[in-house]
């Protein structure tokens, strides 16, 4: 959320009540409802539309005897689980928060898990591909589903636990004629942005890390049998990468001004526009994972296509699949890519 809060779409009134009378940001709350009221309607319908999809094919045709499969059906749940919280923010931008304080720790506690849980297990996908290339006779003992489920439990469990801050500290409060929902004062703000970009940042050197030992194991390789699941999680991370590194950077200044470190009206407000952009380029992550199955995995294009043609009559040419027919697709390979 956007106002004393390091989560997406929060109100845009102010974030300095102190500071109003020196530096007025109207039209930064102006534009900020304007985008989140677009922006925020089109990745909602496309998050829900896109992972949903992406759950329907996986229980459809694929099974979960494979590791990577329970991953992508987690990674979809973590995207659907921070896109459902998008409407009520769209309310609390031009209403300010009127649904309660039960909602406002509710909401605010799904978006962290979401955010969480989709790059604990990005992470999760990269380490059991790297072992896979790097090592595979280890990879041997993490290919069983029990090992899956395991880890997919773990990971939630991480994520549930990084946000009980958030379900602690946010709250619900009243201003003049309208309700706010934000942290109870800057320090839990403050330590939550710094919790949000250690995180990401011990993410993502282990996702280097790995991706570095990757592809030096493969040039030094003749075989090409393990490129494809490769260069899919590789795009999976780069966007993810790209959508939330811009983000943590602004929300770290968001931070410091926050501390009054900075003075000048037009260098905040140039921080307020910065985050409320970067934020809408962090949660569009939420429907580009289903765009990216759809343009680079062969297996979930032709799967997407037999739940189609099966569902609509007006097809003139046979699936390749019965949907009826249990399913027979699942001895198909060993992931959805």
């Amino acid at each position: 959320m956007e106002n004393s809060t390091y989560f997406p779409d929060s109100s845009s009134v102010s974030y300095y009540d102190e500071l109003i009378e020196a530096c007025d940001k109207e039209d930064v709350s102006t534009f900020a409802t304007l985008l989140t009221t677009i922006l925020n309607s089109f990745i909602f319908i496309f998050s829900i539309v896109g992972n949903c999809l992406v759950l329907w094919v996986l229980l459809a045709y694929e099974n979960f005897e494979s590791v990577t499969n329970i991953f992508i059906f987690n990674l979809s749940i973590a995207d659907l689980i921070l896109t459902i919280s998008l409407p009520f923010f769209i309310v609390y931008h031009r209403y300010g928060w009127v649904f309660g304080a039960v909602a406002c720790k509710t909401f605010n506690t799904l978006f962290s898990v979401g955010f969480y849980s989709g790059i604990i297990f990005l992470v999760f996908m990269t380490y059991h591909r790297y072992l896979s290339v790097v090592d595979p006779l280890s990879a041997l003992k993490t290919r069983r589903p029990l090992i899956g489920i395991l880890s997919s439990i773990i990971a939630w469990i991480l994520s549930i636990g990084a946000s009980v801050p958030v379900t602690i500290f946010q709250v619900e409060t009243r201003i003049a004629d309208s309700s706010k929902c934000e942290y109870k004062g800057i320090l839990p703000e403050v330590v939550g942005i710094y919790q949000q970009n250690i995180f990401f940042l011990i993410a993502f050197s282990v996702i280097i890390f790995c991706y570095v030992n990757i592809m030096r194991t493969l040039l030094k390789s003749q075989s090409q049998r393990n490129h494809k699941p490769v260069k899919i999680i590789l795009i999976l991370v780069v966007i993810y990468f790209f959508s939330w590194a811009p983000y943590n950077f602004i929300i770290l200044l968001h931070s410091l001004n926050q501390q009054n470190i900075f003075q000048d009206c037009s260098f905040i407000k140039k921080i307020d526009y910065a985050k409320f952009i970067s934020e809408k380029i962090a949660i569009s992550h939420c429907c580009l994972n289903p765009i990216l199955y759809a343009f680079v995995g062969i297996k979930f294009r032709r799967h997407l296509k037999n739940l189609l043609n099966f569902y609509c009559p007006c097809k003139q040419y046979k699936p390749s699949v019965s949907i009826n027919s249990h399913y027979p697709c699942h001895n198909e390979g060993f992931s959805l890519y």
